[in-house]
């Protein structure tokens, strides 16, 4: 497959100036290796899943490093916990001296959980993961909604209908059959496993109700909850916070939860075509997760520290996506529509109000960037992602 220039090249960049360990995480499949040698074509390369390489690390880590530490790149490196003492010894030795080991891993908790003990201070994160549409189209022209449909894990991308949705029932079985037993130990199935990641796809983009998903499934809610803890761990789910400090009203206080690739959340629920995507029940909020997933990372790629949240009161107004950042709030109220009608956001407008926002941004189907009014903006979703 022909390589792409992955948007985050900037921020690696950064990163290798600032710190001496950088660490690329993000879930299986979503290019993290491709990535890392394509940036940094001359450094060594290290699999910790590797037998020849675990054999050659794990030997003697102290020598390891001090042979081939500087410029290495460390492949799921949680694989090897007591690397991580000598990582901290090695660097400490030179720590003015940066951008000298990049580590890989999909397994957050156990990457974080040593890095967080032993590296504090000497790592910077970056989480990549699968294409954004602007990097897809590089690669391979493409309408916005087939994007949309397919997602955009890079293996599978230049592949025909059936054989991609092959490739998405793989993953997942892998997810089911390794991953989550090997962090979770629990006693469902890989079937009843996959039922119940399809109720919880069933709830994308909504307000997450465990007690709800658990009854139906017959499990306690602190059992839904660990799972979806692990869905977040593996960077498939993420969940937004309502946004609530500091106003009167009584507003709702329970997340939302998102499938972060839509080919993943297309795949639970059994939508394969485009014609199925256009007439599912489920084309709104799997348009809604699309976007606001697509928008973060381009916030988190311009600067750090901004914060995601939704807005809804208890009477029913919404803005599907708050953006907090150094400039302020920015509001987005996400439409399928390919025409928008002043007379459905008036409870957006509402919402800004109650926010002192004086302005806002409609995300919608349609082709054209335009003026609402002096308060509302509206964006076709094709140009503010290309």
């Amino acid at each position: 497959m022909p390589l792409v220039k992955r948007l985050l090249s900037e921020k690696l960049t950064k990163y290798l100036n600032l710190f001496p360990i950088v660490a690329i995480v993000g879930p299986r499949q979503s290019g993290k290796t491709t990535f890392a040698k394509m940036e940094l074509p001359e450094w060594r390369y290290f699999d910790m899943e590797k037998p020849s390489d675990y054999g050659r690390v794990s030997a003697d880590r102290e020598f390891f490093l001090d042979q081939y530490g500087d410029h290495c790149i460390i492949d799921e490196a949680q694989v090897l916990p007591e690397l991580f003492p000598a990582l901290r010894s090695y660097v400490d030795r030179k720590r003015v001296k940066k951008g000298r080991i990049v580590l890989l891993g999909s397994v957050n908790p156990l990457l974080v959980k040593n890095i967080s003990e032993t590296l504090a201070g000497r790592v910077g994160f970056i989480e990549i993961q699968p294409f954004s549409y602007s990097e897809a189209i590089t690669l391979r022209k493409m309408e916005l909604e087939k994007f949309w449909l397919n997602g955009g894990y890079p293996e599978p991308l230049l592949w025909n209908e059936n054989d991609r949705f092959v490739w998405m029932e793989q993953y997942m079985r892998t997810f089911v059959e390794r991953d989550v037993f090997a962090l979770l130990k629990t006693s469902f199935s890989p079937q009843q496993q996959m039922q119940l990641l399809t109720m919880i796809a069933h709830n994308h983009a909504r307000l997450w109700n465990a007690s709800q998903t658990a009854s139906a499934f017959g499990v306690s809610y602190h059992t839904v909850n660990r799972y979806l803890e692990l869905l977040e761990t593996y960077f498939l789910v993420d969940r937004l916070i309502p946004y609530y400090q500091n106003v009167g009203k009584r507003l709702v206080k329970s997340y939302k939860i998102y499938f972060r690739d839509t080919g993943v959340l297309h795949y639970l629920l059994n939508i394969s075509s485009i014609e199925a995507l256009r007439t599912s029940p489920y084309r709104g909020i799997s348009f809604e997760g699309f976007v606001i997933e697509q928008l973060m990372r381009n916030y988190r790629r311009e600067s750090s520290g901004t914060r995601f949240y939704f807005y809804r009161t208890s009477q029913g107004d919404e803005i599907d996506f708050l953006v907090y950042n150094k400039k302020g709030f920015h509001a987005y109220e996400i439409k399928t529509s390919t025409t928008i009608d002043a007379g459905d956001l008036k409870g957006f407008k509402r919402c800004l109000e109650q926010l002192g926002l004086k302005k806002g941004t409609i995300v919608y189907f349609g082709r054209e960037d335009f003026r609402l009014d002096w308060q509302i903006e509206v964006k076709a979703i094709h140009n503010l992602l290309a």
